[in-house]
């Protein structure tokens, strides 16, 4: 059964690695945690609107996708913003309800709640050979 740290190590190795080509790729600020019921997910992400994000699940990951498109056309020009897309994917641990996975963009900050399956754990004993 995959844990929480086992995400959060997913986590961390993905934005480790999206560090490596820091100009092409732009990383959203996140947070996590959970309790016996679900997992909340916390990405920041000004300026985009639900239009420029997907989020869906695919196999046994979770895959949040957005990008901020450069505005043309205009008369001023931005040069201090930043455009690109960042991608990322996490494996789910095996005790969420995958159909279940909502998302919620308010005020910049997309929301991620992942339900928690009401586990039981079996225990069987395993009869030993020899001496």
């Amino acid at each position: 059964m995959k844990t929480i740290r086992q995400l959060f190590d997913s986590i961390n190795r993905l934005f480790d690695d999206a560090l490596m080509f820091p100009l092409t790729e732009l990383r959203a600020p996140w947070d996590a945690k959970e309790d016996d019921n679900e997992i909340k997910m916390r990405f920041d992400v000004p300026g985009l609107s639900k239009e420029n994000i997907k989020v869906f699940v695919e196999d046994d990951e979770l895959v949040i996708k957005g990008e901020h498109k450069e505005e043309k056309g205009g008369v001023e020009s931005w040069s201090g913003r930043s455009y690109g897309a960042f991608y990322t994917r996490l494996c789910l641990p095996d005790n969420c309800e995958k159909g279940k996975i909502k998302a919620e963009l308010k005020n910049g900050v997309l929301l991620i709640s992942i339900p928690k399956t009401k586990a039981e754990r079996k225990v069987i004993d395993v009869d030993i050979q020899g001496n």
